[in-house]
């Protein structure tokens, strides 16, 4: 639908019971550990990785002030 342009410019929600999931299995897996590493793959504005960069963003300010740290990567192929 995202990609036919149905939503033709309309704001989209996020599901909050998904996103609440997403942070409940990431707050699982770093119990005893020093740090977690999240992967969010993806092309930037797809809808299918919403979810979890809202998740994301939501876990950050409950972990405390400097507790998370957020990097983008790029891949740029040469032609």
């Amino acid at each position: 639908m995202e990609r036919r342009g149905d939503y033709l410019g309309k704001t989209v929600q996020v599901i909050p019971h998904v996103t609440d999931e997403i942070k409940t299995t990431i707050r699982k897996v770093s119990e005893g550990v020093d740090v977690v590493i999240v992967e969010i793959g993806g092309t930037v504005g797809d809808i299918e990785s919403l979810p979890f960069l809202e998740a994301i963003r939501q876990i950050a300010p409950g972990a405390g002030r400097g507790k998370t740290r957020s990097l983008c990567t790029s891949l740029w192929f040469r032609s």
